[in-house]
């Protein structure tokens, strides 16, 4: 006889299988408990409170005190027995994804769907999903909404999501990705009557097969190749709440791990048509970078982690209100701005990387990111924490955490390196260097050079396109020229894969320290 789990304060009540996790349950019962890390038992943000007996499974990671106050992880802890469970529900609309870029390129006006009806453009990534609603027969845009991809309470990053598809299908990750674009619909539906009669959307490749249904599993394994190759699909039979015969369009990808974005970064910044030497960076989860110009096109990834997005840090978070975007330090402590000017409650991407750098400048790190005053103490962990003032909660960092920032600029970093090595370049061969994504949004240039992110180079070399990846699926729900490239360009881009690159362990290795083993690529600045 099953056990009856109640998720307090839905009042949901289901009966658990032999063996079955809270998470499984809450799964099965349509209750959201967040699992950032896959369900691996590693990133303790399921933590919900139970009444009742559960296993044993998950207790090394929670205190003495939090265990005999009955919280437990969700992921990890099997119903015993008839429990009650308190549940946090995700705020998924407080989302500050960037919707907004630089302006499309100016082409002749061939929509989809033959100009009738709205167009949908989307961008589909791993944190968040972003949505345009256009008027096809005159490309006007009417508005535009974002929300965070709810593929997030499976799993974080692509690879957990992979796991996830591979052990238990893709559709439950299918089922989240639509809840997250059908929810936008519904919002857009509310504001005005929409007759959607085609949509365009930019992914990671990862993204895109599971928004289609396919298991990407096996993108994991050589030869790295996507699954998907017609680009062209039925919107209502893949799950979209659209009108009946509308078409979509999934932009094609290159490589597992340069997608659909990448290539309608690339549309949008128009680096394919330009003669100029450009390096574009699209960071995320993954960081995406290509090399080119008019006579050819290389690009790479390279796993940065989930830092920047919040991922990994108790003093993390992403993009929302209360998220400290910018920091300065002052005599005394830090200066911290927030989005929408409230309580701090976190650091988002552009605020750590103010954060580090202002570390290394004040002197508080050295540059293998150690503390190097007193002022930081011990925590329960054994690890030095450096507290930085209140907020909604305490806000510190601590050296493991500085460590995981480092290992996300330092992918970056030697990715960019690798990538210009491959072709006999340096760093001031570049023209153009193009930052592509919501993470250029806040980023103060001077801190992202100070920590070695980007290169120093001639500031008025760099360009912030905002989202990029939304502003081609734009173009190609408006322009038949745009649509006629995707082919050809998917073709002539090269994919350079680190992994197998010999150089890149070595520059991965030097780009571990503030800002770099080699300090003539970082020479004093003489201001």
């Amino acid at each position: 006889m099953g056990r009856r789990v109640t998720f307090l304060p839905h009042d949901v009540r289901i009966s658990a299988a032999e063996g079955e996790t809270i998470a499984q349950s809450a799964e099965r019962a349509g209750v959201t408990v967040e699992s950032p890390c896959g369900g691996q038992g590693r990133c303790g943000r399921c933590k919900v409170s139970v009444t009742g007996r559960t296993g044993e499974k998950g207790r090394e990671s929670l205190s003495k005190e939090e265990w005999d106050a009955g919280v437990r992880l969700a992921c990890q802890a099997e119903v015993l027995e008839d429990i009650s469970v308190m549940v946090g529900q995700p705020t998924f609309h407080d989302i500050e994804a960037v919707i907004d870029h630089s302006p499309l390129r100016e082409l002749p006006l061939s929509p989809m769907a033959g100009g009738r009806g709205h167009g949908l453009a989307l961008d589909i990534g791993t944190t968040t999903v972003a949505a345009s609603l256009l008027e096809l027969r005159d490309g006007a845009e009417l508005m535009s909404l974002s929300d965070y991809n709810h593929q997030l309470l499976l799993g974080e990053d692509v690879l957990s999501r992979m796991e996830h598809a591979e052990d238990e299908g893709p559709e439950g990750l299918r089922a989240l990705a639509l809840r997250s674009v059908n929810g936008i619909l519904a919002r857009m539906g509310d504001l005005i009557d929409i007759e959607v009669r085609a949509v365009s959307v930019a992914a990671n490749t990862v993204m895109g097969h599971l928004f289609l249904g396919v298991d990407p599993s096996p993108l994991r394994n050589p030869p790295f190749k996507p699954l998907i190759e017609e680009g062209r699909h039925d919107a209502r039979g893949c799950g979209l709440e659209v009108e009946e015969g509308a078409e979509l369009l999934m932009l094609p990808c290159l490589s597992s791990y340069v997608g659909g974005d990448v290539v309608a970064d690339i549309l949008h910044s128009g680096m394919h048509r330009d003669r100029r030497v450009t390096l574009l960076i699209d960071v995320g989860t993954n960081g995406e970078l290509v090399l080119g110009n008019d006579e050819f096109m290389v690009a790479c990834s390279s796993s940065a982690g989930p830092a920047f997005e919040g991922g990994e840090l108790r003093c993390g978070t992403r993009a929302c209100p209360g998220a400290v975007e910018s920091v300065r330090a002052e005599r005394g402590g830090f200066r911290m701005a927030t989005i929408g000017g409230e309580e701090a409650h976190g650091f988002c991407g552009s605020g750590l990387i103010d954060l580090l750098a202002q570390l290394l400048i004040s002197g508080l790190v050295d540059k293998k990111g150690r503390f190097t005053r007193r002022e930081a103490v011990e925590d329960d962990e054994g690890d030095l924490r450096l507290h930085l003032g209140p907020g909604r909660r305490e806000l510190s960092i601590s050296e493991g955490e500085i460590q995981s920032i480092i290992r996300t600029k330092a992918a970056i970093f030697a990715a960019a390196r690798s990538l210009l090595s491959n072709l006999g370049m340096e760093f001031s061969d570049l023209e153009r260097v193009l930052i592509a994504g919501g993470f250029g949004r806040h980023i103060d240039l001077e801190n992202a050079i100070a920590i070695g992110l980007l290169p120093d180079i001639a500031r008025e070399r760099f360009q912030f396109l905002g989202n990029a990846a939304l502003g081609g699926a734009k173009s190609a729900l408006l322009h038949g020229d745009t649509r006629d490239e995707l082919g050809p360009l998917v073709k002539r881009m090269t994919y350079l894969d680190l992994g197998s690159d010999p150089s890149f362990f070595h520059e991965y290795s030097s780009a571990l320290f503030l800002p770099h083993t080699d300090q003539a690529l970082f020479p004093p600045r003489r201001d």
